[in-house]
């Protein structure tokens, strides 16, 4: 690509004035957006390395800006933040971080220090833009106020650069705006054509979702508080550093409706600060005020609600800020024609993007003692709350000691503080991680402690609290719309108790007793390994997740390795199902280093042991029931219909989070190429079972139950089950509702079943429900009889009729109704239906087998709980009996 000459002239320009020296600078002759970037607000999309080129330029040549990168994308993009506020504030920015940390922990800052911190202290913002690749106005949007705070010299502008610190981050996700932009000019002629039905502004499902993700088509703006990826682990350390008073999330929504800032709608959490919420209103009216005198329409109060604490709002205000919302209508492109045939531009839409942020900028510096005096009084309100009702959280060291350790490592990079207990205790007042109430209990040495008296409180309890109760009032409404066919309005899911998600031991505690502990700054989990070479086997406990990693590393070194369906006890040690055995005597003396190798690199704790002979009553290690592992071959289906989510879900959970790669087929492909290398088939939750049939083809369908019949595992989440029972016709589940296809009369006709009229649907908004696993079952190797199990759907699968049959088995089921509901919402007819249904299934086909899951096991990849159950899916199943 050649350089464009007037981004040379801006890097010349900035280049020069960095001689000048800083103090001489002013702000017209610091380089403009078009003079750094070759083209003006709205001309085309900006480029990820424009941007880099244009804060670039500002750090180098204005005294307002100083650039930070926080981090690097999946693909290797720049995370870059503007630092922007007076000369003056930067020359003691340092001091304002610290005295930021001092106004948010009122612990060692009383009412005195903080009235004097106050007094000097700017209010800091924070402005994130485009978190969704494709929402183009709010990068732009913030763009366009950079170039105003570093190109104004009016007593407006120097107002707020005096009492404001304005953190610009204007790129929150590059690999996917960087994916809709190459779309967009590889599309875009002699000028933009705003059509719906242009080609670039009509893609598939798949390539929207495409573009509004990141690198793994994980939606980040559900990823705040788990930090899943990249583009959020670099960015919560820029939140903690800095306490902003403000924190705000520049979107965009359908090209028909008008620009939405808060207040939202009900519901809010039950723990909500009320500090953000006061502050809606005065943001609000000061967005309304300056929308009316520009003429922008707009509207506020309606579509949108904070109840769930990912969104970088909602998470922003769980922080301490007030976390804020903008939603633009979009503009997709360059423009796009709306449905009153006018046309919506991308220069107009980032236009009311920049008037808002430069309004909320405005407010802050205006209203800044009263904004930071509110922050301070809202952090002391938090300890208040600590200190009464459950005064502690506990997560004991039991389960799978990577995902306790895990969770403490959320916890601690959230903020949030957490210690553990140097001597055992006991303590009243106990509830279990359903919050029933259990009277007193010990907790042994290591038990991890979270004290709710400390700043992060409102975050502490929306995370480790089981319940978030939903207003009377909003399932009220709720249900009615459900009952003339609309949208419930459930926002995102209604549970997400950390205990529950990673299925640990969680508990609290009314005890007010001090307890003996030690400070945790990180948890680096260390883990137990032999001192002494095996002269009989190692072994990973079958607990431990990532021992399934640590299996395919090692046969795909070559080492023999077997998995033990039972759990035994040998030399003195439980051991659970699922366990791991590497015998010394089938390898060569490598495999002593090899296993260490694994162990530590995935933090399992390995055992070494000198017999194979159990004890009396448990399977021996060279039981029928300690089975030789093959190498897994895994292949994921991409594509229209798949659901870009869910394959990207499982994709990172095997490539990133277990390092287990996966070769990815598109539809397109499936059908023409063979599967004969692989072993596993991993088909996701898709957007429509019948338009990948119909896309496959009779040839493609026909293929795949060979490959099957010939030994292939084939695995299917959520709607993909639905394919493999009516588009393979494989595997005898049934769903609840009616199967929309003909089949064949009782007397071998082929005339059509009379059409049953379908009952009504009813989603279960991701609640835990109770899943009852079947022990005896290779598939549910590693677990207890019980499971947490998120559900986010109205599917409703039944096992299939007839007498018992060997080749089929139903390894999971919901639990009775009285017992049903973990957490979350569910409406009665669900309650009703899910009674008894199949949750997990394996049916033997020839040689092969399939495995279905009515629900996706890799949910956000926070579902950790789940990760050991679809493992043992698609690591042990060409191996299983």
């Amino acid at each position: 690509m050649q350089s464009n000459p007037t981004v040379r002239s801006g890097i010349l320009l900035a280049a020069m004035l960095l001689l000048l020296g800083a103090a001489e600078i002013r702000a017209d002759e610091v380089p403009s957006f078009v003079q750094a970037t070759g083209h003006g607000f709205g001309e085309r999309i900006t480029l990820h390395h424009e941007m880099v080129s244009y804060l670039r330029q500002l750090d180098v040549a204005s005294p307002r800006v100083h650039v930070e990168e926080q981090g690097r994308s999946w693909e290797g993009r720049e995370l870059l933040l503007a630092v922007v506020t007076s000369p003056a504030n930067h020359a003691r920015l340092d001091e304002i971080r610290a005295d930021a940390r001092r106004l948010s922990d009122p612990r060692q800052t009383d009412r005195d220090q903080a009235a004097v911190i106050i007094a000097r202290q700017p209010a800091v913002l924070y402005f994130g833009g485009s978190i969704h690749g494709f929402e183009l106005s709010g990068s732009e949007g913030l763009l366009r106020l950079l170039e105003h705070l570093t190109t104004r010299d009016d007593a407006e502008t120097l107002d707020v650069l005096e009492n404001t610190v304005v953190l610009l981050d204007p790129m929150l996700n590059p690999d996917g705006r960087e994916a809709f932009a190459r779309h967009n000019h590889e599309t875009l002629g002699s000028q933009p054509i705003p059509q719906r039905d242009d080609w670039a502004n009509d893609f598939t499902l798949w390539e929207a979702l495409q573009f509004r993700t990141g690198h793994y088509f994980f939606d980040t703006n559900r990823d705040w508080w788990a930090h899943t990826q990249r583009e959020t682990q670099a960015r919560v350390p820029t939140l903690r550093e800095w306490r902003p008073q403000i924190v705000v999330d520049l979107h965009e929504m359908s090209p028909d409706v008008e620009f939405y800032f808060d207040p939202a709608t009900e519901p809010f959490g039950t723990f909500y600060p009320t500090f953000a919420r006061r502050w809606y209103e005065r943001f609000g009216r000061a967005y309304a005020a300056a929308f009316d005198e520009a003429g922008f329409e707009y509207m506020t109060r309606e579509r949108y609600n904070f109840f769930y604490p990912g969104y970088t709002t909602s998470y922003g205000s769980y922080q301490g800020a007030v976390g804020m919302l903008y939603e633009q209508g979009s503009s997709r492109g360059l423009a796009l024609t709306r449905a009153d045939e006018s046309v919506r531009r991308l220069v107009d839409a980032l236009e009311q993007q920049y008037t808002a942020a430069w309004t909320a900028a405005k407010t802050a510096a205006s209203q800044r003692t009263a904004l930071l005096q509110d922050y301070y009084d809202d952090h002391r309100a938090a300890l208040d709350d600590g200190r009464r009702g459950v005064i502690r959280y506990l997560i004991r060291p039991e389960g799978d000691p990577n995902l306790v350790a895990e969770l403490v490592d959320l916890l601690l990079r959230n903020g949030i503080e957490v210690a553990r207990l140097t001597q055992s205790v006991r303590l009243g007042g106990v509830t279990d991680r359903l919050g029933a109430s259990i009277g007193d209990r010990e907790f042994p040495l290591g038990t991890y402690i979270v004290e709710a008296a400390q700043p992060r409180n409102r975050l502490v309890r929306v995370l480790l609290e089981p319940e978030q109760p939903l207003p009377e009032a909003f399932l009220a409404e709720a249900r009615q719309r459900v009952e003339r066919g609309q949208n419930p309005r459930f926002y995102d899911i209604t549970a997400w108790s950390l205990p529950l998600l990673f299925d640990v031991a969680g508990f609290a505690s009314t005890d007010r007793r001090d307890l003996p502990v030690e400070r945790l700054s990180v948890s680096a989990r260390v883990p137990l390994l032999p001192e002494r070479n095996a002269t009989y086997a190692y072994l990973f406990d079958g607990r431990q997740a990532a021992s399934l990693a640590a299996l395919y590393h090692l046969r795909e070194r070559g080492y023999r390795a077997a998995v033990a369906l039972k759990p035994t006890r040998l030399e003195g040690r439980d051991l659970t199902s699922g366990t791991v055995v590497v015998r010394v005597g089938q390898n060569d003396d490598s495999v002593h280093a090899a296993v260490r190798e694994v162990a530590s690199r995935f933090r399992l704790d390995l055992l070494a042991v000198d017999t194979g002979l159990s004890e009396e009553g448990f399977p021996a290690l060279g039981s029928a029931d300690v089975i030789p592992i093959k190498s897994p071959e895994i292949a994921i289906l991409a594509g229209q219909p798949v659901h870009a989510y869910s394959f990207g879900w499982a994709w990172y959970t095997l490539d990133r989070q277990y390092e287990i790669p996966v070769t990815v087929r598109r539809v397109r492909s499936l059908a023409a190429r063979p599967l004969d290398r692989f072993n596993v088939l991993l088909v996701p939750h898709l957007l429509s079972s019948d338009e990948l049939a119909e896309k496959l083809g009779e040839p493609g369908l026909e293929r795949i139950r060979q490959w099957v019949r010939d030994g292939g595992c084939l695995v299917a989440l959520g709607r993909g089950v639905d394919f493999v029972r009516q588009g393979l016709e494989l595997g005898a589940l049934r769903s609840f509702y009616p199967d929309k296809k003909s089949s064949e009369s009782e007397d071998g006709g082929d005339e059509a079943s009379e059409e049953k009229e379908e009952p009504q649907h009813f989603d279960v908004p991701g609640a835990f429900l109770r899943v009852l696993l079947d022990g005896e079952t290779w598939l549910a190797a590693g677990y207890q009889s019980e499971f947490p199990a998120l559900v986010n759907s109205d599917r409703v699968y039944l096992e299939p009729i007839g007498p018992p049959d060997a080749d089929r088995r139903v390894t999971g089921r919901y639990s009775e109704k009285e017992r049903l509901r973990l957490s979350g919402h569910l409406w009665p007819e669900s309650l009703e239906r899910l009674s008894g249904a199949v949750f997990a299934y394996e049916e033997r086909v020839g040689d092969g087998r399939v495995i279905l899951f009515a629900e996706d096991l890799n949910f956000r990849a926070y579902w950790r709980g789940a990760n050991r159950l679809f493992l043992n899916a698609v690591v042990l199943g060409p191996s299983a009996p």
